[in-house]
C-alpha cells in the first residue's frame, strides 16, 4: 500500500530485499516454526496446566505478529498465520475451548468497532450506490469462490461437488474483516478519499449484516442441486459428502483428521480407556453404517502426548479403529471444536472417581447431554 502512495522505498535492491523478506524468510519462519511448535505444545501439554497452555496460544499469536511486522509486512498476516499454525496441530481442539472466552470478547470489540465505523448519512445519500457495490460484491465473490472449486479434477482429485461449491461460494460471499485492515490503511496513507473509504466500509458492513441470509439461501441452493444430482443419476450424496470430507480432512504430521458427527466418545486412555475403545471398535465393526471411506466412530481424548506419540488413529485408516485426539474430553467445548455434534454415548474411564464424577457433570450441564458411562467406585472405598 505505501508504494501506491510513493511513501515507499523505490531502489530495486531495496524493493527485492523486502520481497524476500515477505516470501522467503516468512515462509521459512512459517515451516520451521511449525516443527518447534509441535515441541514446545508437547512439553506444555504434559505439564496439563490450562493457563501455561492459553499463554504459549497468546504469546504463538503476538510473537508472529511481531516477526511478520519486522519482515515488511503487517502484524495482522501474522497472526493470520499463528493461527493457521495452531489449527495445524494435534491440539487445535484444545486450543478452540482454551481461548473461546477471548473469542467472544474480541468479537464484540470488533464488531462493535466496526459498526461504529458505519455513516449512516452517508449510506443513505448514497443508498443507490452502496446497494449496488455489496450486490455486485457478492455476486463476484460468489462466482469467483465457484470458479475455484471447479478446477480440472486432473489438477484435484478431491475437488468440491458441484453442490458443496455452490454452498461454499454463497456461504463466503460477503466482505471479510480484513477489508476493514486494507481500509482503514488506504485511508491513513490518504491513497482513498475520505467519503469514498466510507462508502467502501459500508458495503463491506452490509454484505456482512446479511450473511444469515446467505447461509440460508447456500443451504436452498446446494439442497436443489442435490436432488437434480440424484434425480439425473449424478453421483449421490454419500459419494459427494465423502469426496468433501476427503478434501477437509487433510492429515499432518500430527494426525490430523476429521470424525464423526455422532462418534462414540471416549474419555481417558489409561488400561480401562483401551479396554473400552477396543470393545467399541468391535462392536462398530459389525454395524454396516461403519463403512470404510466413512470417518471415524470412535474418538478417545486424552491429555498425555507420550500416548498419542505411540498410538497409530484410525485418521488414517477412515472408520476402523479409534481415533486419539489431544484434549480435555470432559470439556463440552472441546468435543464440539473436534467436530463432535451429537456423540452417541460418551464414556468416562479416569482411574480418579471425583473426575470421573465431575467430567459427568459438566457434560450434563451443556444441555441434552448422550448417555453417560463411567466405572463405579468400589465398595469401601
Amino acid at each position: 500500500m505505501p508504494y501506491l502512495v510513493g511513501q515507499g522505498v523505490s531502489e530495486p535492491g531495496a524493493v527485492t530485499l523486502l520481497t524476500l523478506k515477505a516470501t522467503v524468510g516468512f515462509g521459512s519462519v512459517l515451516v520451521v516454526g511449525s516443527v518447534i511448535l509441535r515441541r514446545l505444545f508437547a512439553l506444555v501439554a504434559e505439564t496439563r496446566n490450562a493457563e501455561t497452555f492459553v499463554a504459549l496460544c497468546l504469546l504463538v499469536s503476538v510473537g508472529m505478529g511481531a516477526i511478520a511486522k519486522n519482515l515488511g509486512l503487517t502484524d495482522t498476516a501474522g497472526a493470520f498465520a499463528a493461527g493457521v499454525l495452531l489449527a495445524n496441530t494435534n491440539y487445535r481442539a484444545q486450543i478452540q475451548a482454551d481461548i473461546l472466552p477471548f473469542k467472544g470478547i474480541l468479537l464484540g470489540i470488533f464488531f462493535m468497532d466496526a459498526g461504529s465505523s458505519f455513516d449512516l448519512d452517508l449510506a443513505v445519500s448514497e443508498w443507490p450506490t452502496i446497494l449496488t457495490g455489496a450486490v455486485a460484491l457478492v455476486i463476484l465473490k460468489a462466482l469467483t469462490l465457484l470458479a475455484a472449486t471447479r478446477v480440472p479434477r486432473w489438477l484435484e482429485p478431491n475437488r468440491l461437488p458441484f453442490p458443496e461449491g455452490i454452498r461454499l461460494a454463497a456461504l463466503l460471499s460477503s466482505g471479510g474483516e480484513f477489508a476493514f485492515v486494507v481500509l482503514a490503511l488506504a485511508e491513513k496513507l490518504k491513497a482513498l478519499p475520505e467519503e469514498l473509504g466510507g462508502v467502501l466500509t459500508a458495503i463491506v458492513l452490509i454484505t456482512m449484516a446479511v450473511t444469515p441470509l446467505l447461509g440460508d439461501v447456500a443451504g436452498a441452493l446446494a439442497d436443489t442441486f442435490e436432488g437434480e444430482a440424484r434425480g439425473g443419476g449424478v453421483r449421490g450424496s454419500g459419494e459427494q459428502n465423502g469426496a468433501a470430507a476427503a478434501l477437509d480432512a487433510g492429515l499432518n504430521g500430527e494426525g490430523r483428521c476429521e470424525v464423526a458427527e455422532d462418534a462414540i466418545v471416549v474419555c481417558g486412555w489409561g488400561e480401562v480407556g483401551r479396554s473400552v475403545s477396543a470393545t467399541v471398535d468391535a462392536m462398530l465393526a459389525e454395524e454396516s453404517e461403519n463403512e470404510i471411506g466413512s470417518p471415524p466412530r470412535n474418538v478417545a481424548f486424552t491429555t498425555r502426548t507420550s500416548a498419542l506419540d505411540t498410538h497409530v488413529g484410525a485418521c488414517d485408516l477412515r472408520g476402523r479403529g479409534t481415533a486419539l485426539l489431544f484434549g480435555d474430553g470432559s470439556n463440552p467445548s472441546v468435543l464440539r471444536a473436534s467436530g463432535l455434534k451429537a456423540p452417541r454415548a460418551i464414556f468416562v474411564t479416569y482411574s480418579e472417581h471425583e473426575r470421573c464424577i465431575s467430567a459427568c457433570v459438566r457434560q450434563g450441564g451443556a444441555g441434552s447431554p448422550p448417555p453417560l458411562f463411567f466405572p463405579g467406585r468400589p465398595r469401601g472405598a
